[in-house]
């Protein structure tokens, strides 16, 4: 009897192998229907995680088709070409996409969210896009708010803030009532900072083993780990990166040698991320020789995405990574669910201001900094 049970066991299990390697050997199709495009307009299908053109097809007759496979489910971005002088005709969604046969329905007057259907991750989604999308639609009427004005810009984003917190409320509260699948896995990881360690822990636990075992399982694993999530006041936690050539450094030695450091937390995908370079040009050129040191940690996984936005950029200053991304150790223990981040640390290592996002009107710490070496010149 016991030899019958192993045999089936054993059976199931190279059943389950079996469907799981022809699933990835088929790989995926999206059937799209786009309604009031222009006919002829350009799709890019685009991964976030490696920042590769997945592939780019033409709108005929308001419908497309995308081919590829894909070794685990992922978030995929789908958009139209940037047109920086008529940034109103940029349209963009993202969607989950695995390995079989996706619908996709968006219309270019409500692209940011499309009907999308055909596989089980696509039915949770959609439940939890019910809960969460219409804080969304507030965020990108607030988003559309900002102009020249610093003081509506501030009142703007503190709206944003409570929006934000809102989604993360409704999300986590999804996540718990819903662990184990990949939606709220992915949900989980970008929540870490907003869940205990018993909430977090709970979540894990629920989990199946081959959802443990992916990168976001094995990333939530080892935040589990973390001590504490640092903010303004905290002293820092030392990271370490490469250089494009290969050297390694230490931000806690890079500190210790400069009056206030900057770690800028970027990606070469993230157009802010690359607008908010050219500021730190300036202030690097300003306080360099009183001792300002800007260290940028890439959180890109593709070393040469990295490296050509790095000599788009001219960075001068330090830029170092350790390539894997949001998975990484740094990203989590400075809390960063989005980028550009960054942290002005003084010489002792103690976090002495944070700024998250982007600013068109002033560079990140420009007027901290202002006011601490005007200081050392009384």
């Amino acid at each position: 009897m016991k030899k019958i049970f192993l045999l089936i066991t054993a059976l199931l299990l190279l059943g389950c192998n079996k469907q799981q390697k022809d699933k990835v050997e088929k790989g995926f199709v999206i059937n799209g229907k786009a309604t009031n495009f222009k006919e002829g307009t350009l799709l890019y299908l685009d991964d976030p995680d490696t920042q590769a053109r997945i592939d780019s097809v033409t709108i005929i007759n308001g419908e497309f088709q995308f081919k590829g496979k894909l070794n685990k489910p992922k978030r995929l971005f789908l958009t139209t070409k940037f047109d920086p002088q008529n940034q109103d005709t940029h349209k963009y969604t993202s969607f989950w996409v695995d390995n079989g046969v996706i619908n996709f329905e968006g219309d270019y007057n409500d692209f940011r969210f499309p009907k999308v259907s055909g596989l089980k991750l696509h039915d949770i989604n959609r439940e939890l896009s019910k809960l969460t999308q219409p804080i969304n639609r507030r965020m990108d009427s607030l988003s559309k708010l900002y102009n020249d004005d610093n003081e509506n810009n501030r009142r703007v984003s503190s709206e944003v803030q409570k929006a934000m917190r809102i989604n993360d409320s409704i999300t986590m509260r999804f996540v718990k009532e819903n662990p184990n699948n990949y939606v709220s896995l992915s949900s989980t990881l970008y929540l870490t900072d907003n869940l205990s360690k018993e909430e977090l822990r709970a979540i894990y636990n629920a989990l199946d083993q081959d959802l443990k075992e992916t990168d976001e399982g094995k990333a939530i694993k080892q935040y589990m780990n973390i001590d504490k999530i640092l903010e303004k006041g905290d002293q820092l936690a030392d990271l370490q990166g490469e250089t494009l050539s290969g050297e390694v450094k230490s931000l806690a030695a890079i500190v210790k040698q400069h009056k206030y450091t900057i770690l800028d937390f970027w990606a070469a995908g993230c157009g802010p991320c690359r607008m908010q370079s050219k500021q730190y040009t300036d202030l690097h050129e300003t306080y360099q020789e009183k001792g300002l040191a800007i260290v940028s940690f890439s959180l890109d996984k593709n070393k040469e995405h990295w490296k050509k936005a790095s000599e788009e950029d001219s960075i001068s200053w330090i830029n170092i990574s350790d390539l894997k991304g949001m998975d990484g150790i740094a990203p989590m223990t400075y809390g960063i669910r989005g980028i550009p981040n960054s942290f002005l640390i003084n010489q002792e290592g103690q976090i002495v201001s944070e700024f998250n996002g982007f600013n068109p009107n002033e560079a990140p710490f420009q007027n901290e900094l202002e006011e601490f070496f005007e200081k050392e010149t009384e």
